[in-house]
């Protein structure tokens, strides 16, 4: 069915006009569903968030290819990936832009596509985004990804018509997506598919339709506009190895939005244009032996050209937060900078760049406070030359406990390591409402009940939000006996008085642990609990 919808017409490459139509294409088609993606959560809460991240992320993919003048692919592929690569918001986020990075790595030096370039294509986009994720789990969007690169290999043929190639591919991811429940149980349970898996076949899915003229006629494909030139122009000579060339110039071509080169016998001699220009001497400095370097401001900014240097300090705090309690008392324990973000609204990499390139300090620490956070954050450390790392806190609280072990005098990763001990012994309870019917973990949920999670798992679920809260509670102190103090954070949509009167209950239930109420004014979720 899905073969016979397309509207085929013989093709044999792909150029850089119609790689545009393709990517635009792509876009609008996840945007139309990228609400179908969010509800593809497995958790019935709402905060569904994998459709928008993906569609976020590839908005901004698709705004720097609209400022390219387009004359190659190479240059449409560059763009759309320094696009979602800073543009990228959560985890599906990143592993888009981590497969785009793939395809852009495959299409330098391309005028056009073929069946040889869409086989590589998938290779490279695979293998480049497997190379970003720790530890992959199968049934998701990479396996997805995985099983239409197999297939790109298996039914190559360079005079194959492109239609007929990219239908076996897109085909085959189709399958591979309908499979992931087999793979993951938690799916099967759910009744879902997997959501970054179902994202990238809508962006594929759009880009085929697009391929066959099925585009909407209102959007601007022709963009006579040029990239805009960094403000920065580096000029520099280097000393490298023949057989570290490739890989030094694709990071530097990646880095900067044009680079001119000329290299011979071991001498790079080489001009690049960037709005962040530390990130390419930084990666000169390590990766050959510096003969010149040159960097000028062209657009100067004279109003602010005139300050004291900043002192750096020693160390600095970056921490995403969402909620007025939260946010007041992130400020009270002198974090930097307190990024707006969490659930349904995760930061993109930019976002967390901008705010580490603007901490004066020598060493910064990034609390992403949400799992769905954690790999942008990694990103963006990635992108700077400043000595930053991340603490890998999956909720806001955490920070609150990982900030009582900082220790001024120690090293940043005794720091880390020091926090993330604090943090592993800590236990999260979550309190949200279920927006359908569903299993998980064997416990039947009816839409508008609440659910109880506990470290990241659903433990309970009731029709009373209060009754919910302290079974999931109850469960979370059954398993440790050593805790010793309940901290409650009670959210913007739950009622103070309710809460207080939540309180004295678990007070009654639990005479030997001190229990506290905190105003954490933190949304999706009415109540947040610690557990130390």
């Amino acid at each position: 069915m899905f073969k016979e919808s397309i509207d085929r017409r013989s093709m044999k490459v792909i150029d850089a006009s119609k790689l545009q139509q393709m990517v635009i294409g792509a876009y609008k088609y996840l945007e139309e569903n990228k609400s179908l993606v969010d509800e593809l959560n497995v958790f019935p809460v709402p905060d569904g968030d994998t459709g928008t991240n993906m569609n976020m992320t590839m908005k901004s993919g698709v705004d720097k290819v609209n400022q390219t003048s387009g004359l190659s692919v190479e240059e449409i592929a560059k763009a759309l990936s320094q696009g979602t690569l800073m543009g990228a918001r959560g985890n599906s986020g990143v592993i888009l832009s981590q497969l785009v990075r793939g395809m852009s790595k495959t299409l330098k030096g391309k005028d056009e596509i073929g069946a040889l370039e869409i086989r590589d294509i998938f290779k490279n986009a695979t293998k480049t985004a497997y190379k970003a994720v720790m530890q992959p789990t199968e049934g998701t969007i990479l396996t997805v990804a995985r099983k239409m690169s197999e297939k790109a290999e298996e039914a190559f043929d360079e005079n194959k018509n492109l239609d007929d190639y990219l239908v076996e591919i897109i085909t085959e991811g189709q399958i591979a997506l309908d499979n992931t429940p087999k793979q993951l149980p938690v799916l099967k349970e759910a009744g879902v598919v997997d959501s970054g898996g179902q994202g990238l076949m809508f962006l594929l899915r759009g880009a085929l339709n697009a391929l066959n003229g099925d585009i909407d006629r209102d959007i601007d494909l022709s963009s006579s506009e040029s990239v805009e030139e960094g403000s920065y122009k580096i000029y520099f000579e280097l000393l490298i190895k023949e057989n570290d060339f490739k890989k030094i110039s694709d990071s530097i071509d990646s880095l900067s939005t044009n680079f001119d080169y000329e290299y011979k016998d071991g001498h790079l001699k080489a001009e690049a244009r960037s709005e962040y220009p530390q990130q390419i001497i930084s990666k000169i400095l390590v990766d050959g032996i510096l003969v010149k370097l040159e960097v000028e401001n062209t657009k100067p900014d004279i109003e602010n050209a005139v300050k004291e240097p900043e002192k750096l300090k020693k160390y600095g705090f970056i921490a995403v937060s969402r909620g007025e309690g939260f946010d007041d008392i992130l400020k009270s324990m002198n974090i930097d900078k307190i990024i707006s973000g969490g659930q349904t609204m995760n930061p993109s990499t930019e976002d967390i760049y901008k705010n580490i390139e603007e901490v004066a300090a020598e060493n910064i620490i990034i609390f992403p406070n949400n799992k769905n956070i954690i790999m942008a954050s990694k990103q963006a450390c990635q992108l700077t030359d400043k000595n930053a790392m991340v603490l890998e806190t999956r909720s806001i609280p955490e920070t609150f406990t990982a900030m009582l072990e900082f220790d001024e005098d120690e090293d940043l990763e005794e720091n880390i390591e020091n926090m993330a001990d604090a943090i592993s012994d800590m236990h999260t309870v979550e309190v949200s409402i279920s927006i359908r019917d569903t299993s998980v973990n064997n416990i039947e949920i009816k839409k508008d009940d609440y659910i109880g999670i506990l470290d990241g798992k659903i433990v309970a679920t009731t029709s009373n939000i209060e009754e919910t809260t302290r079974e999931a509670i109850k469960i979370a102190i059954d398993k440790d006996d050593d805790i010793s103090l309940v901290t409650l954070y009670y959210g913007e949509e739950a009622d103070k008085r309710k809460a207080k009167e939540l309180v004295k209950k678990l007070s009654k239930d639990y005479k030997d642990i001190d229990i506290e109420l905190v105003y954490g004014g933190q949304p999706v979720y009415y109540y947040q609990a610690t557990l130390e």
